[in-house]
This record gives structure tokens, C-alpha cells and sequence, in this order.
């Protein structure tokens, strides 16, 4: 029983907040991801807050415990990078609407929260954002990545908020996700002499355009330009500045 005026998580009456105020949740501390991934052998999470601290190689995994309407599970990943993240494997539960064997993608230094409406349906709150242990600083997810030197759509697949892509000559290629209204997407071309070309995604409305480029036509950052890739409507992509510089 709680003193009178006093509630779970709240207080009244300017009453203190004391022992006994607060939900205590289970928690479990100094985890270590799957080494090598994969969904049925990811580490099984079985907690209301989770800290996983050992993540030894990107991609190494953990999956969510077994999903009731209801259910929200706190997941912090402390370790030295990105995590995949998968529903239960004996449900094939799938998060964010993905096919259960794909996850999602948890980055190093976030928290994030994983709630259940529907059995069998996870959505997050919080992925591709993160923290700075040292700054007190929001940061977003970034990946290097290696143009692909066949220079069509569907090479280089662009998976990050922030992007350093490199390009081993002209001409090379990366490739947008499918444009969801409200994204964007910053492209650092860091090569010092080779252009790279940036196409939309050939999925989602099939027709994907950037600038006032025709469907599917790529746009060509030239060497050491930035620009970042903005949606408001599907299927049409503008960048800022409208050249990149």
C-alpha cells in the first residue's frame, strides 16, 4: 500500500516523492550479443530493460523475448557497434513491419523502444538516433560506404542517415532506399577526384526520381561534394543544395 496522496509515479498534495513511488521493472545488465548474428541463435532477451555491452562485430545479434499486446521492452546497445535486432524466432515475430529474418538495424550508443499492439508485431521508437557518452549529444547512424564500381541502380545500397561513400573511379554507384516521406539522407562524396552517381531506388513507387531527373536517372556528385537527399512526397527525391557542393 502506498502513503495517502501518493500514487505510482506521481505525487500529490506536495507530498515528496519517497520509496515505493516508482514502478521497478526487471532488468539485466552486461550483455553480449550473438557473435556472428543470425536469428535463431541470437541472444534471447528476457527482460523489461536490457544493456547490451559486448558487441564484438557489427551485425551480432539479439532477438526480443515473446511479444504480447501490451509489451514494451527497453533495449540499450553500450557496445562498440551496430546490433541486429529480431522478434522471437519460435513466433517469427517481425519488427517495424520487416520480414522476421531481416530485423532492424540498432546502432551503437542508442536506446530504444520496442512496443507490441499485436501479437507477432514489434514497432520501435528511436532507431538511427543516438547518444554521445562524452557530449550529451544526439547522433544519427552513419556508414562507410564502397560505391560499386558496376555504376547501375541497385549498387552501393545506402542504409545510413549519414553517409561517407568513397568510389574506387568515376562513375561508380550507390543507391537510395525506397523514399519514404519525411527522410533524409546526407551523401559525403569523399574520393578526391572520382565522381559517384546516386540513383533512387528502383522498389517502392518504381518511378523514383530525384530533382527534375527523369524516373530512375541518377544524379552525379562530383569529387569531395556533399548534398543531402530529402522526401516529402513518395516516389520523388530533392537535394540541398539542389547541386551538390
Amino acid at each position: 500500500m502506498l502513503a495517502t496522496g501518493r500514487y505510482y509515479g506521481a505525487f500529490a498534495g506536495n507530498i515528496p516523492f519517497g520509496m515505493g513511488d516508482f514502478f521497478l521493472e526487471s532488468s539485466q545488465d552486461n550483455i553480449t550479443a550473438n557473435a556472428g548474428g543470425g536469428w535463431a541463435p541470437a541472444y534471447q532477451i528476457n527482460s523489461q530493460t536490457s544493456r547490451i555491452t559486448t558487441v564484438a562485430t557489427a551485425g551480432d545479434s539479439i532477438q526480443l523475448p515473446p511479444s504480447a499486446p501490451g509489451l514494451e521492452v527497453l533495449v540499450i546497445n553500450h557496445g562498440a557497434n551496430y546490433m541486429q535486432v529480431y522478434g522471437n524466432n519460435v513466433e517469427a515475430a517481425t519488427i517495424d513491419d520487416q520480414t522476421g529474418s531481416t530485423g532492424v538495424s540498432h546502432m551503437a550508443n542508442s536506446m530504444v523502444i520496442y512496443t507490441c499492439a499485436t501479437a507477432g508485431k514489434w514497432y520501435s521508437e528511436g532507431l538511427s538516433t543516438g547518444f554521445s557518452p562524452a557530449l550529451g549529444m544526439q547522433t544519427l547512424s552513419n556508414a562507410a560506404v564502397t560505391a560499386s564500381s558496376g555504376g547501375a541502380q541497385g549498387g552501393g545500397p545506402i542504409s545510413a542517415l549519414v553517409n561517407m561513400v568513397s568510389a574506387g573511379a568515376s562513375g561508380y554507384s550507390v543507391t537510395l532506399p525506397v523514399s519514404v516521406p519525411g527522410l533524409c539522407i546526407t551523401i559525403h562524396c569523399i574520393t578526391a577526384s572520382n565522381t559517384v552517381k546516386v540513383y533512387p531506388n528502383a522498389g517502392g513507387t518504381t518511378t523514383e526520381a530525384i530533382n527534375a531527373l527523369g524516373a530512375n536517372a541518377a544524379i552525379t556528385m562530383a569529387a569531395t561534394t556533399s548534398a543531402q537527399f530529402c522526401c516529402q512526397t513518395a516516389g520523388q527525391w530533392y537535394t540541398i543544395p539542389r547541386v551538390p557542393s
